[in-house]
């Protein structure tokens, strides 16, 4: 079978995407083989968008932003058409778009891990244009989805949000998960330093949850005085007792502190998916977030992770005070969300799983 994998962005760079087209590029080839295809919308154009008109205008920076479908579409049929052969199957990776010229070329699959309706009933953006934005949106995002002949998922939540909103079959959406990007930890794990950990990028600070975190520990700081919190990623001027943050240090010192804190608390306010959920959990530390989304998957509902039901700091931090007062619950749910991640969240069975649908859609066709 033919494959050609389409993303915005290059398939040998591992920072893009937590290193998702990386990783599924290197795992397809260690199956036989694949193409890639790099559709990138003009830099020029994309700096102009989100320096000018989002600094006003509510958008999204998607291809199915009404702003930038044209843009998209011009893009995508330019480089097909180069193709003497269509491939068997094109697998977007992430963002996806299906020029209506195109529609019968080949195959389509597409693999993403949000639905961003739903995410938007959380966000705080008082940017002007969100109706109009929405209603271009979803009706071409619907029309997009409708093309696909497989949709995969990073996670079950936006597997069900496609299937309710847009009615299209369960049978063609899959939810075939994602890889980690650490080794699991499988030494002794003490329970016993209290440390709390985040992990995030600079200027995610309020919907990752760090100032939701921040306020709660405050509080928990007065129940739970030997409790510590180890922030990676960025750093905040205000320094507050126990908190230590951990600004463009390397991976390995990252690592480091998954194996070392005691619970991993992120209570994002409206991100869809989260890879360091189970980085977390590959390294037997048991995770905290907010009832939505893929957290309540990720932390099999209850088996090795905490949730709080909203975004007050004051439930967040009982959620947390709890966790930590029973040390033998923590070490028996870091074990068992260990074995969750390591049973599920490979790339080889990612790939194993796409392929396998792609091919029996193909073999359908021949017959």
């Amino acid at each position: 079978m033919k494959l050609l994998l389409a993303s915005r962005g290059d398939f040998d760079n591992p920072k893009i995407w937590s290193g998702t087209q990386y990783n599924l590029k290197r795992a397809f080839q260690a199956e036989g083989g694949v193409q890639t295809l790099n559709w990138q919308l003009n830099r020029q154009l994309l700096r102009a968008y989100h320096a000018g008109f989002l600094r006003f205008f509510f958008g999204w920076g998607t291809s199915r932003d009404p702003l930038l479908q044209r843009f998209a579409e011009k893009k995508i049929k330019r480089l097909l058409i180069r193709n003497d052969k269509p491939p068997d199957f094109l697998l977007f990776i992430s963002d996806y778009y299906i020029p209506d010229r195109l529609r019968g070329y080949t195959k389509y699959a597409a693999y993403f891990d949000s639905f961003l309706k739903e995410q938007f009933k959380y966000m705080d953006d008082a940017r002007w244009g969100k109706d109009w934005f929405f209603r271009g949106y979803e009706k071409s995002n619907q029309a997009q989805l409708e093309r696909m002949t497989l949709i995969f998922t990073q996670n079950e939540w936006t597997r069900q949000c496609i299937i309710s909103e847009y009615g299209i079959p369960g049978a063609r959406i899959h939810n075939v998960g994602f890889g980690i990007n650490v080794t699991p930890f499988d030494g002794e794990k003490d329970y016993d330093k209290e440390l709390l950990l985040i992990v995030q990028r600079k200027g995610t600070e309020k919907y990752k949850g760090l100032l939701l975190l921040l306020d709660a520990f405050k509080i928990l700081k007065r129940r739970q005085t030997k409790v510590r919190l180890a922030v990676v990623g960025t750093q905040l001027p205000d320094k507050l007792d126990g908190v230590e943050y951990f600004y463009n240090f390397p991976r390995s010192k990252t690592v480091e502190l998954f194996r070392a804190s005691t619970l991993y608390v992120m209570p994002a306010l409206h991100e869809p998916n989260g890879i360091t959920y189970l980085e977390a959990l590959a390294n037997k530390t048991p995770i905290v977030g907010l009832n939505r989304f893929a957290v309540p998957e990720f932390s099999g509902n209850g088996k090795w992770g905490f949730m709080a039901d909203d975004g007050a700091p004051e439930e967040l931090a009982d959620v947390i005070y709890k966790a930590l007062s029973d040390k033998n619950r923590l070490q028996e749910m870091g074990l068992k969300g260990q074995q969750f991640v390591l049973s599920r969240y490979r790339w080889d069975l990612v790939v194993n799983q796409m392929l396998k649908e792609m091919q029996k859609v193909a073999c359908h066709s021949e017959a």
